[in-house]
């Protein structure tokens, strides 16, 4: 299913088959037991109709429980445009995707896992509820970029060498009042510092207009409190890299993906 690639690919059509395939046997089946296999004439092509139906529930079932998505269930109606199944066909892939995502993880996570992929979970244990975001970030305060006042190119080169593994750095009011302002990408934030050292500028005034435009000013913020549950589901929905941690709109910290996945490896009993 894999082909040359090291993530999981070419699943989805083999499972919707099976699950059409079950869906038919679940149709033909029923018809033995209920012995309404001896249908007139004018009503085979009813029967027929009833067992495409069938087939394609199944298949939409089936999709959505192993890959727990609800696209599954539109692919489905996509196939047919027939209104009167679209209601079949997504409550089955409602009920099947809900009971799946309770019972395990779907089945890209599972294939990520099993080749040794990075994979950032969301913790079921309830007591994930009690581990908070200050326990994970990292401390952003000697990280700062201050949108208040120049920075001289020394300070932003040893800035942007503790933040390469982060990969942004938090750009915050001054020293004094660390308030949120937004954030800038390491790498933009090394080329500016590499172009202003060639062009001899000893420092760098962050509301400068060539480089507003590089600041993102709505990063992904979360307050210090908030629990590894919903941290985790964050950056799963999103597929957010960081998130910035803040205190009352004080910038205290950093959590990334690299420290959520850090800390799913030393407490896998959360998983």
């Amino acid at each position: 299913a894999f082909g040359t690639l090291r993530i999981p690919a070419g699943i989805f059509s083999p499972i919707f088959v099976t699950g059409a395939a079950a869906g038919r046997l679940i149709y033909m089946v029923n018809m033995m037991v209920v012995a309404i296999d001896h249908h007139p004439p004018e009503n085979q092509t009813n029967a027929g109709i009833r067992l495409a139906c069938f087939a394609l529930v199944g298949g939409a079932g089936l999709t959505a429980a192993v890959t727990q998505t609800f696209s599954a269930g539109l692919i489905a109606y996509g196939l047919t445009g027939l209104e009167g199944l679209l209601l079949p066909v997504l409550l089955v892939t409602l009920i099947s995707c809900g009971i799946s995502m309770q019972l395990s993880h779907n089945i890209y996570d599972s294939c990520c896992d099993l080749r040794g992929i990075p994979l950032l979970l969301v913790p079921a244990s309830n007591q994930a509820l009690e581990v908070k975001a200050e326990k994970l970030m990292e401390v952003t305060g000697d990280l700062h970029v201050y949108d208040s006042e120049k920075t001289d190119i020394q300070t932003l080169k040893q800035i942007v060498k503790k933040s390469e593994k982060v990969g942004v750095v938090p750009v915050v009011h001054s020293a004094s009042n660390p308030l949120l302002v937004g954030s800038i990408p390491c790498t933009l934030l090394k080329m500016i510092v590499e172009a202003s050292d060639t062009l001899g500028i000893d420092e760098i005034d962050m509301r400068d207009e060539a480089i507003l435009p590089v600041i993102d000013q709505c990063p992904l913020v979360i307050d210090k409190n908030a629990n590894l549950q919903k941290i985790a589901f964050l950056f799963h929905t999103l597929r957010a890299d960081f998130a910035l941690v803040v205190d009352f709109g004080e910038c205290v910290g950093i959590v990334s993906r690299r420290h959520l996945i850090e800390y799913q490896n030393d407490h896998s009993n959360l998983y």
